[in-house]
């Protein structure tokens, strides 16, 4: 067994180059191998490995374990603050640099588009071209775009694309809802980031964009955030003439990862969603893969439970076929 890492991020440097020739923010500083990114409140400080494969591959080999990557947009899913035509050229850069990569590294890394939807057409057209000519291997979506709902009925047609293309959405928090108003980024990032992707997939549930769309799939990070925690009030609390489930229904017709460094939230994680529908993720350069396994190992799982965990439910869902040379 090859174990997938489904949730890394890796930024090439030439996103932030890009974001480092704005004169507004946000726009980032280069600082030897670091970058800063400024946008107020949302700044902060990049490490080196968040723009160095080979550190991560380093990272990665320190678990003992030979790890296939995929990784995806994270925080800056939302593209947050750019006008829909740098976001879409932001998009670009970033896909063809995770194209490039999966033919470099064939069958063991694995990119997922990013996407300006501020703009449906434009995140339409890019989308198309990230799975059709990049051999990109899904869709990353944030937890809302610029203090839009995914519920926004003018991403209807987006998610019909989405849905015909047959490739998964990883929805990753970011900072754009809720760091302004909890005031403090500690508990932003310990509790916001959670709500922030809940809020998200909860929206795309009560609007009916499941029941319209049944074969979307969604890998919700973070072993689904604070949504598998209260399904018993969202059941009790909400009430809809048009949803053919209860809500908690619809929330365990969705993907997790493990990104949550406890291992008594993975095995919850587990008991709820079911071995079948819960990937491994460690979430580096943000949490230690070798901590992360450490957190898996402390869970009681028979041999078929570790490769559905490690290996089979990610190929469920993403395409991990090695991509044809350029």
């Amino acid at each position: 067994m090859n174990p997938v890492d489904c949730h890394i991020h890796w930024f090439p440097h030439s996103f932030y180059e890009f974001l480092s020739k704005r004169t507004e923010e946000p726009r980032t500083v280069r600082k030897g191998n670091t970058w800063d990114y400024n946008f107020g409140e949302r700044s902060v400080a990049m490490w080196p490995e968040w723009f160095d494969l080979d550190m991560q591959w380093e990272t990665q080999a320190k678990t003992g374990m030979e790890m296939t990557l995929i990784t995806s947009m994270g925080v800056h899913s939302d593209f947050e603050g750019l006008p829909a035509d740098e976001a879409r050229e932001a998009a670009r850069i970033v896909n063809e640099e995770w194209s490039a990569k999966q033919r470099e590294y064939p069958g063991r890394f694995f990119g997922i588009a990013g996407v300006p939807l501020a703009d449906t057409q434009m995140a339409i057209d890019e989308l198309d071209h990230a799975i059709t000519k990049l051999d990109l291997r899904g869709v990353s979506i944030p937890g809302s775009i610029d203090g839009e709902g995914l519920d926004a009925p003018r991403l209807e047609e987006f998610w019909t694309r989405v849905e015909e293309l047959g490739v998964p959405m990883f929805i990753h928090p970011t900072d754009g809802a809720f760091l302004h108003h909890l005031g403090d980024r500690n508990i932003h990032l310990s509790i916001g980031r959670m709500m922030d992707s809940s809020v998200g997939v909860l929206r795309l549930i009560l609007s009916g964009v499941l029941d319209r769309h049944p074969d979307l799939k969604i890998l919700h990070f973070h072993c689904g955030g604070v949504l598998p925690y209260t399904t018993g009030r969202l059941d009790k609390n909400i009430r809809s003439e048009t949803l053919t489930a209860k809500p908690s229904e619809y929330v365990k017709r969705t993907w997790v990862d493990t990104a949550q460094p406890h291992a008594l939230t993975i095995e919850m994680a587990m008991n709820y969603y079911g071995h079948d529908r819960v990937l491994y993720g460690s979430d580096n350069p943000c949490w230690n893969p070798t901590a992360a396994l450490e957190a898996c190992n402390e869970i009681d799982l028979t041999e078929e439970q570790r490769t559905a965990l490690f290996d089979a439910n990610v190929r469920s869902i993403v395409d991990m076929r090695a991509p044809v040379a350029a």
